[in-house]
């Protein structure tokens, strides 16, 4: 990865973690992979909702050369029921994402 590259997604990640700790979530943000040119990254966010009691799993891919969200996002949500649920709804989102990542040539 180049230095602008790391500098834009350590400054969306910073913002991202920010703002879901002011909302009093309790919110991850990962980074699946990075096309090969820098160009895409695929960002996942997970978390814990309190307000709703409910996991909630997204991943959306970054074009970091226009600072945009690109192609088709994946977003679930379920009850919290039980502490694993959020790794099985993760395990499912990057199964979903699958497809939008390949199309964006982003390995991880």
């Amino acid at each position: 990865m180049n230095t602008k590259m790391i500098s834009i997604v350590f400054v969306l990640i910073t913002l991202m973690t920010t703002f879901s700790s002011w909302a009093s979530e309790h919110q991850r943000v990962n980074t699946l992979g990075v096309s090969k040119k820098g160009q895409f990254v695929a960002i996942e966010e997970y978390g814990y909702l309190p307000t709703s009691n409910t996991y909630k799993v997204s991943i959306r891919i970054l074009n970091v050369w226009t600072k945009e969200f690109v192609g088709e996002s994946v977003a679930l949500e379920e009850p919290a029921r039980r502490a694993d649920s959020l790794q099985t709804m993760r395990d499912r989102a990057r199964f979903l994402a699958h497809g939008e990542m390949t199309k964006f040539n982003i390995h991880h």
